[in-house]
Formats: C-alpha cells, structure tokens, sequence
C-alpha cells in the first residue's frame, strides 16, 4: 500500500500540471485553440484582436468569437457581412472536408450575432444585432 500512494500522487499532480495551462471555457464558449484563431483570422484578413476565439465545436459547426467593438461597422454593412460569411463557410468546409455546415459569430457577451448554415451553393444567412449586448 505505500508504493501505491507515491505513484497515485505522482498521477495527481501529472494530471493537475496538465490542466493548469488550460483556460475554462464558459457553459457557450468552447476551449480556445489559438492555432485555429491565427488561422481563421488570417485567412479571412483580420487583424488578430479582432477575432477573439474560433473552435469547431462538432465536425458540422464552427462557433467564432469577435470583439464587436472593432467589427461593429463591418457587421452592420450587409454585402460586407454576406461576403465575410460566405468566405469562412466556405474556409470551415474545406477545413473539414464537409460539403454542408454552420458558422456561428458570437460576440464579447456570447451573444449570436450571425449564423451561415448550409452548402457553398445554397447557404443561409441569419444575422441579428452586430453589437447586441446582454
């Protein structure tokens, strides 16, 4: 029973030094990968401020956190938003390797601001308030 608890300790604190580094994501905001941020942003030309989180949260949605204080003005122009939606479906699709899936645009309150669901060829828009706050 004593080599048992060193080892059992030594599992504990492996395990505790491997979360430590983790942030908690909220109950609506998943883990961040800053990897897929970087990506995402770049790809689409924002700057790295502007898009806070980008997870891909099943192999169908892709959930996007923005600060909406920088991209206010460009959600409220509609063929600007129409344009940024259609270009990360289209980013998400080749991503996965799927041919249907969902974008979602949260802001700093994880308010939904926008979703594109669908195929590149027939996809929806759903937008709401670019700078809705709780």
């Amino acid at each position: 029973m004593k080599k048992v608890t060193p080892i059992f300790l030594l599992l504990i604190l492996i395990s505790y030094h491997s979360l430590a580094g983790q942030t908690t994501p909220t109950a609506n905001q998943p883990a961040q990968d800053k990897d897929l941020t970087s990506e995402y942003a770049g790809k689409l030309g924002f700057d790295k401020n502007q898009i806070m989180n980008v997870a891909i949260v099943d192999d169908s949605t892709m959930k996007v956190y923005i600060d909406e204080c920088s991209l206010c003005g460009v959600f409220k122009n509609a063929k600007v938003r129409n344009d940024i939606a259609s270009k990360s479906l289209d980013w998400f699709l080749n991503k996965t390797g799927r041919k249907k899936g969902t974008v979602e645009w949260y802001n700093s309150s994880q308010v939904k601001i926008m979703s594109i669901s669908g195929s590149l060829s027939d996809a929806e828009i759903k937008s709401g308030l670019p700078c809705a706050q709780k």
